[in-house]
């Protein structure tokens, strides 16, 4: 089969072909039909994540969406070939411990991520975990569907943990595919939206995708948030702790501040500022397989589609690049089929 490998931390990926893996008991094979270019996948070729050199070479991807075509053997499901399923970031986590019996599996201290600890689904055929499989139900498309399966249930599951519903103000800072999605399932709640960019492109895509209202980032981006009626909630897409100052100062009492991005640095947080506001900091990362499941039914019957560019297994390593210069308005999905 047709593989990108990453062969090496900072390396280029590179095609190889590798032999088709075979199920063991309790898996699948599936015969990828797409797979999403994530920014997770850029941070992990260009060695951001510190990975010990000996889980290289390894094959990325985890937004895929493809069919199951072999089960394997004693494995009890009621899945059959041919079934349309996604691989997502979760590979598979311990199933006992409190995170993973409570509904927040997703941090499982012993969990598994795909295109990390296994490899992922920038190939023709990957394995998935048939205790962790989500059918994708049919009226989502694979091109368009693929994104869901991380960007999309990122924003989904970050935003149902907070106070989100009809009459909220939701501000989301930075407008790239996360944050687009961010846009709609708020829209789709009965929020007012605030985008927040420094891109004019990207402010125009969260134009089009419903967002109320557009903001220019800069030192005075979360005053100008302020003066619209400030922010209930705040979603954080943009990898810089300067966006610290925007969200203190738009947003308004017993807010709810979301950390998504992936942002190292520390920030000048205030334990006053928290107690005389009442605000709540947390921080979400990707979603559980109900948080999926739930998402994928939600998305089936609401319009979430964002600009798709298609590339062939080929593109891939170009198209990490393209997501490096920041030269992304939507998403980029892999098409088996190219």
């Amino acid at each position: 089969m047709k593989t990108a490998v990453a062969e090496a931390p900072g390396a280029p990926l590179v095609i190889r072909d590798l032999p088709v893996p075979v199920p063991g008991r309790g898996q699948f094979l599936v015969k990828l039909e797409s797979c999403g270019v994530c920014h997770s996948d850029l941070h992990l070729r260009n060695g951001d994540e510190g990975l010990p050199d000996e889980m290289y070479p390894l094959v990325l991807g985890h937004e895929g969406i493809g069919r199951i075509v072999a089960v394997g053997e004693g494995t009890e499901t009621s899945l059959s070939l041919g079934d349309r399923v996604g691989l997502p970031w979760l590979y598979d986590t311990c199933l006992d411990c409190s995170p993973c019996l409570t509904g927040a599996e997703t941090f499982c201290t012993h969990q598994h991520a795909r295109g990390i600890h296994h490899h992922g689904a920038f190939a023709e055929y990957a394995i998935l975990e048939s205790r962790f499989a989500c059918t994708i139900p049919d009226a989502i498309d694979p091109l368009q569907g693929a994104p869901l399966l991380c960007a999309g249930l990122t924003a989904w599951s970050a935003l149902r943990k907070t106070s989100l519903r009809p009459g909220k103000t939701v501000m989301v800072i930075g407008c790239g595919g996360l944050g687009q999605y961010a846009i709609m399932i708020a829209k789709a709640h009965g929020a007012t939206v605030v985008a927040v960019d420094r891109d004019p492109a990207k402010l125009e895509e969260a134009r089009q995708r419903g967002a109320d209202h557009l903001v220019e980032a800069g030192p005075d981006a979360g005053l100008k948030v302020k003066e619209l009626g400030g922010a209930d909630v705040a979603v954080n897409f943009a990898p810089s702790p300067a966006v610290w100052k925007t969200i203190e100062q738009a947003v308004n009492p017993m807010s709810d501040i979301i950390a998504i991005a992936l942002v190292h640095d520390p920030v000048p947080l205030s334990m006053m500022w928290l107690i005389d506001g009442g605000h709540r900091v947390f921080g979400s990362s990707v979603g559980s397989r109900q948080d999926l499941r739930d998402f994928l039914a939600f998305a089936a019957r609401t319009e979430l589609s964002i600009d798709i560019e298609t590339i062939p297994l080929s593109g891939v390593n170009a198209a990490l690049d393209q997501l490096q210069a920041g030269k992304v308005a939507g998403r980029i999905c892999i098409d088996f089929s190219l």
